[in-house]
């Protein structure tokens, strides 16, 4: 196929941007036309309740380690004489794994090294979505009123730092694994 063919020839960084274009396109497609099928929909609903119970089992588990007496009520944890934190679906996040999983597909380099950087970022980002949840749980629990700074500014700027580092580690070992090695 040449226009395949002619896409390997482009520049790295001209490859990258139509990616991303590509996927940010399908990334619409999805949620504008797809999720009206019931099969789709479906799929994504119980894997979105997936993960909301899995990170709420998680952080109920790791606040009672801590002590805590733990209720969960539906999207609810919360320590026994507080109010609880609610893990929306923005919560989950969503749309910062689709920012992370885009660049490393985005990137040109072998689909071998971006399954796996792909594993280990969402198993990176759980492990941080459970601390994020189970921290909020004991700041609601002990001193409610820093919980809005926590959640909407100190958490998000501790995981957008992570899928940073995530990232330059990625793409320095890419570029590690190109040299020749030393003699």
């Amino acid at each position: 196929m040449p226009i395949i063919k002619n896409f390997a020839k482009l520049p790295i960084w001209l490859q990258f941007v139509l990616n991303i274009l590509i996927l940010y396109g399908l990334w619409e497609i999805f949620y504008k036309f797809l999720r009206d099928y019931y099969l789709v929909d479906y799929f994504y609903e119980q894997v979105i309740y997936f993960l909301s119970r899995l990170q709420l089992k998680l952080s109920g588990f790791l606040l009672t380690l801590f002590g805590y007496k733990v209720k969960i009520y539906c999207k609810v944890i919360t320590i026994n004489g507080s109010n609880g934190v609610l893990l929306d679906r923005g919560c989950l996040g969503r749309n910062v794994l689709g920012v992370f999983l885009g660049f490393i597909f985005a990137f040109p380099s072998m689909l071998k090294k971006k399954f796996w950087i792909s594993v280990i970022g969402v198993v990176v980002f759980i492990i941080l979505n459970v601390l994020r949840i189970t921290a909020l749980t004991i700041i609601d629990y002990c001193c409610p009123r820093y919980l809005d700074i926590n959640h909407h500014y100190i958490f998000t700027i501790i995981v957008y730092s992570a899928i940073i580092v995530m990232w330059a580690l990625w793409l320095r070992s890419l570029r590690e694994s190109k040299q020749p090695p030393e003699p």
